[in-house]
């Protein structure tokens, strides 16, 4: 698990509850993909610090490419 800081976040096209997000985790950026909309509108996760898991294989959700899995409060 790593904390990071999302620079960017945007509803993905066609879905409900996934928010395209990326995220700075220092050594690199990554684009996560999380179900999250019902709770959080884009803009307010931006500058915001997320846990993310890391050590996980991409999965592609909508036809985005997940680089982890995120976890938000």
């Amino acid at each position: 698990m790593r904390v990071g800081q999302v620079l960017e976040a945007e509803r993905v096209a066609g879905s409900r509850k996934l928010i395209k997000m990326r995220v700075d985790i220092g050594a690199e950026i990554r684009q996560v993909v999380a179900g999250i909309a019902g709770a959080y509108e884009p803009e307010s996760l931006v500058n915001r610090k997320v846990i993310l898991v890391v050590n996980l294989k991409p999965a592609k959700l909508m036809g985005v490419v997940s680089d982890g899995m995120c976890w938000q409060r």
